[in-house]
């Protein structure tokens, strides 16, 4: 009971700094609407209330696409996702709130198409989804953005690709514990890490890129706490 209030005060805070930042940050927004709304540019967290359904409205203008779900483990959502003609294109009925989304919208000669995402919360208590569209790198002017729930003195580990010469990676906890912070190249090298006694970083380092070339990239989680951490990773490409 403690845990679950101070966990809502934690989020409560996050919340209303991260909507602070937005308005620095253009493209960056902070969706707090009601069910039945929706937003252009699904970048960064929603709150899905008990036993509802969230509309999302996905700008793509990109093809292939991944859109990229996590929730924050609390409660069971499925998802399902309708083309601009209002055909289901991919449906998740399992019995988590992740989930991974590859489609192949009619985006040609930079025209953008607009899909539906329906976020339905099969639980008890509301659930803080965090969507990302993009292959974990940045779309237009917004960050990718990711959420991961690193249990009590564990690892995480996070699949990063990177097709700009340079990129920046931010991270940060939920303030309950210590979380260090190791980025691998796909050779295996150390390219930033951070050990510090708190549960932020931020990195900026060159990813060998050239021509639009992808590389593979590995962020390690550790957290050095005795309960779980829930840690949102934004990734730009600076140029």
């Amino acid at each position: 009971m403690y845990r679950s209030a101070l966990r809502s005060r934690i989020l409560n805070t996050l919340l209303a700094a991260s909507m602070l930042g937005a308005l620095a940050a253009p493209g960056a927004a902070l969706a707090q609407k009601s069910a039945g709304e929706s937003d252009y540019r699904p970048v960064t967290s929603y709150r899905v209330e008990a036993r509802s359904v969230y509309r999302v409205n996905l700008n793509l203008c990109s093809s292939p696409v991944i859109i990229d779900v996590r929730g924050d483990g609390d409660t069971d959502v499925d998802f399902t996702i309708y083309d601009e003609n209002g055909r289901q294109v991919y449906q998740d009925l399992d019995l988590d709130d992740i989930t991974t989304a590859n489609l192949t919208p009619n985006v040609r000669n930079g025209r953008c198409v607009v899909y539906l995402m329906e976020l339905n919360n099969l639980g008890d208590v509301w659930n803080q989804v965090q969507v990302t569209v993009g292959n974990s790198t940045a779309n237009g002017d917004a960050p990718s953005v990711g959420s991961y729930r690193v249990e009590a003195n564990s690892e995480y580990w996070v699949d990063l690709t990177l097709c700009h010469r340079r990129a920046r990676i931010e991270a940060h906890g939920d303030g309950d514990t210590d979380v260090d912070f190791t980025i691998y190249d796909r050779n295996n090298n150390i390219v930033h890490q951070d050990l510090a006694l708190n549960d932020r970083t931020d990195a900026t380092f060159n990813t060998g890129s050239r021509d639009g070339t992808c590389y593979p990239f590995r962020l390690k989680l550790n957290n050095l706490g005795n309960v779980w951490n829930q840690v949102t990773v934004s990734i730009y490409d600076l140029d």
